[in-house]
């Protein structure tokens, strides 16, 4: 009989087993809530049922932010996580990491399996985004000309800086031929050059109403376009493809506003606080410079002139005298030393040696002979004296 296992022993081979389950560790489940809690934590309790059966659910505050809609019992959801074991208890329930209403599930895999395909074509590369123009002449739209997105647009835009120029191409923003018309305004926009900087809108609404910004064509469009494009779609939990695309993303069509302009007031402010500090630091320059101007006056050659290059003149007839002395006393050395050298090679020239009575002996090659050992009875020698030469040929050797 096999050895029992223990509780913990076993739901411990549990969670290893789950935790190695592919499938289990990135599920997608639809059904519908039940038992549902939200928790002052932000945290949200639920199970998720079918007719024959249910499995609990935990979906934590990180997660939560990014719902778009409340859940309450009877909701019929497609939730996205993973199935986590608690060995304490033996309870399995799934950890939810996204929630949709039901129906919305394809969509939502549809947009993930997009985005990680534009993602490895690098569309999304900050090194792709172009920089947004800090003070436009004219800024492009794109959106609905009939809804209140463009108003909103317009109005911040004038409250922050009120001689701006907008050149709107109205489009679809909604609907199954929506991002064609976007297209159509970047193209336009792009093929006329007629604006600084394009800024594509529309305001919030369901994953069904935002679709037309998910769109693959559209991304491509947006990634082609010379001019930089600052997406403001939907709400700020709301993002779409073309927001991970566009140079830059706004939370809303107003912040878009917000962040294309500066405030003119707050620009101004700026400016003469800047020009303040030009000024005082001008200023001050010249300040320190009729100083330093004032202090050269005040020094006693720029007074009398004269007398500084009369101390030049005097340093320089001083110079000249030292350097006449050192010359002197350097060329009476050298005159010097050159005498006893000349006296030394006198003293040792061999012409003066003979001339004292001394001879040098050399044989037919030149040879000095030195000992008798170098001649023999018959060689030719000749002799150097002080005053003449004398050949002579050897008789005898000793």
């Amino acid at each position: 009989m096999e050895k029992a296992l223990s509780v913990s022993q076993l739901n411990e081979y549990i969670k290893n087993l789950i935790a190695s389950d592919d499938i289990l560790e990135n599920l997608t489940v639809e059904g519908e809530i039940s038992n549902c809690t939200l928790h002052y934590s932000g945290h949200i309790y639920f199970s998720i049922k079918d007719k024959d059966s249910s499995i609990r659910c935990v979906m934590f505050a990180g997660s939560t932010k990014n719902l778009k809609f409340k859940p309450e019992d009877g909701i019929k959801v497609c939730v996205f996580g993973y199935l986590s074991f608690y060995e304490k208890s033996g309870q399995c329930q799934i950890i939810v990491t996204a929630m949709l209403k039901s129906g919305a599930g394809d969509l939502f895999v549809k947009f993930e399996e997009l985005k990680a395909k534009l993602l490895a074509e690098g569309l999304f590369d900050n090194t792709h985004k172009k920089p947004i123009p800090y003070l436009p002449e004219t800024i492009g739209v794109i959106t609905s000309k009939t809804g209140a997105v463009l108003q909103d647009i317009r109005n911040v835009l004038g409250r922050r800086f009120d001689n701006y120029s907008i050149i709107l191409y109205p489009s679809q923003v909604q609907g199954k031929d929506a991002h064609k018309t976007i297209i159509k305004g970047i193209e336009y926009f792009n093929g006329h050059n007629n604006v600084d900087v394009i800024i594509i809108a529309r305001g919030g609404g369901s994953a069904e109403d935002l679709w037309p910004f998910n769109e693959e064509e559209l991304a491509y469009a947006i990634f082609k376009s010379e001019i930089p494009i600052i997406s403001a779609i939907g709400h700020e939990v709301d993002f779409t493809i073309a927001d991970f695309v566009s140079d830059l993303r706004a939370p809303t069509p107003s912040a878009a506003a917000e962040l294309v302009l500066p405030d003119k007031v707050s620009l101004k402010k700026d400016i003469a606080i800047q020009k303040d500090m030009l000024d005082s630091g001008y200023r001050k320059l010249i300040t320190s410079l009729y100083e330093k101007v004032k202090n050269i006056q005040n020094r006693p050659v720029m007074k009398r002139p004269e007398e500084y290059t009369n101390i030049l003149v005097m340093n320089l007839d001083n110079m000249a005298s030292r350097l006449i002395t050192a010359g002197h006393t350097y060329l009476d050395h050298r005159i010097s030393q050159y005498d006893n050298m000349s006296k030394r090679l006198e003293a040792l020239c061999p012409m003066n040696v003979l001339k004292r009575g001394y001879s040098i002996t050399t044989d037919s090659y030149g040879h000095v002979i030195t000992r008798s050992s170098m001649v023999s009875k018959g060689t030719m020698i000749y002799t150097e004296t002080g005053k003449g030469s004398i050949q002579s040929v050897v008789e005898k050797a000793y």
